[in-house]
């Protein structure tokens, strides 16, 4: 099923949700960084923490994936609205349980014929404390900082981004194959 072709946004959760964003200019076209993000099983070569990115059906709403990360954790995607050329949001959750996440992806347009991708995530918080969804917030950033950094570094070499090429991150990494400590 195609996506749609209209170019207005996706429709952004209630403001209210906490909520977490990060954001990198690139220097690709909006078109190009499209391309990237609207490919099947691209996590695969631009996500610093995702071993597999395996599809179950692809593209447009209704779109389903999983990201395997290198700690084993595996997480189900659903994607609820798209819009070519502009974004698309999508419910994640680990696998077999209910609770759902809802994470935001958008291309803006910036001058020179470069684009940024913004992502944001507005975690299940469920019944964390104030404390506890701060710390889930600050290590969700960190996630971010490296999960653009990657696109970025993909759309601007042409080359697979290696696994934690940014640093690791105890909730998606496992332990680093070097045996470094992690960070984040």
């Amino acid at each position: 099923m195609p996506g749609t072709t209209s170019r207005t946004r996706p429709s952004e959760p209630p403001a209210s949700k906490p909520s977490i964003a990060r954001s990198i200019v690139i220097d690709a076209s909006p078109e190009r960084v499209w391309e990237a993000i609207s490919t099947p099983g691209v996590l695969e070569i631009a996500h610093p923490f995702c071993r597999e990115n395996p599809v179950a059906s692809w593209p447009g709403i209704g779109s389903k994936d999983r990201i395997v990360y290198y700690n084993g954790l595996v997480m189900e995607r659903q994607f609820v609205r798209w819009v070519d050329g502009v974004g698309y949001d999508l419910e994640i959750r680990p696998a077999g349980r209910d609770e759902r996440s809802s994470v935001a992806w958008r291309i803006g347009s910036e001058a020179d014929d470069k684009a940024s991708l913004s992502i944001t995530i507005y975690p299940a918080v469920g019944a964390l404390g104030r404390r506890q969804t701060d710390r889930l917030l600050k290590l969700l950033g960190r996630y971010l900082d490296s999960v653009v950094r990657g696109f970025e570094h993909y759309l601007r070499t042409g080359q697979p981004v290696r696994r934690n090429q940014f640093g690791a991150h105890r909730m998606f990494s496992g332990a680093p194959k070097d045996g470094s400590p992690q960070r984040a």
